[in-house]
């Protein structure tokens, strides 16, 4: 046979195994449903609940004094309270969130920035089957689910002006703006 045959019968045998691997033919195959069940996401939200109430806890005060901050100021010492309901909607296996407050929520020069203290404290409305509510260092406390899906917590967020000398932070401008004061909610990984 001649080479030129013998280089045609093999070019026309690869083809030929070449297109037997694209033809039509089945290899046996199966698959069995199993019922897994619907996997479903957790929540994690926060509202508030209710109106929020101004007290003047300063000392020598009587307990229970209102304070308005429309149209009273504080002065070194004083020391005022907001209390606020809010809302937490924690649900899922592992979830765990932090609770605290947006620093930058809060507007005011410097001048009186440096003399005001901030402290935030959470309390659950006690239910059974609340979120935990765990102090977690200062103005921040981790909120671990129960088996309720939502949790009532007591807020109080409170405001001192701490003893200072000189004149530091009296201006007729200074003011501390807490009108888009924010609570935040985060997850955290356990």
């Amino acid at each position: 046979m001649n080479k030129l045959l013998k280089g045609a019968i093999a070019g026309a045998a690869g083809v030929a195994l070449l297109l037997g691997g694209a033809g039509t033919f089945a290899l046996w195959n199966d698959a069995a449903v199993v019922s897994g069940g619907t996997i479903a996401t957790g929540t994690l939200a926060i509202a508030k609940s209710g109106t929020a109430t101004w007290t003047d806890i300063s000392p020598g005060v009587a307990n229970g004094t209102t304070f308005d901050p429309a149209t009273q100021k504080i002065v070194p010492g004083d020391k005022v309270k907001l209390t606020q309901k809010v809302v937490l909607s924690t649900t899922g296996k592992n979830l765990k969130a932090s609770f605290g407050f947006d620093p930058a929520s809060v507007t005011t020069d410097s001048a009186l920035a440096s003399v005001l203290n901030y402290n935030l404290t959470a309390t659950p409305v006690v239910t059974a089957g609340s979120a935990a509510v765990t102090a977690n260092g200062a103005n921040t406390y981790t909120i671990t689910p129960g088996s309720d899906a939502t949790t009532t917590v007591d807020v109080t967020f409170t405001v001192e002006f701490l003893d200072t000398t000189g004149t530091t932070g009296q201006s007729v401008a200074s003011a501390a703006d807490l009108s888009k004061l924010a609570f935040t909610l985060a997850q955290i990984r356990p």
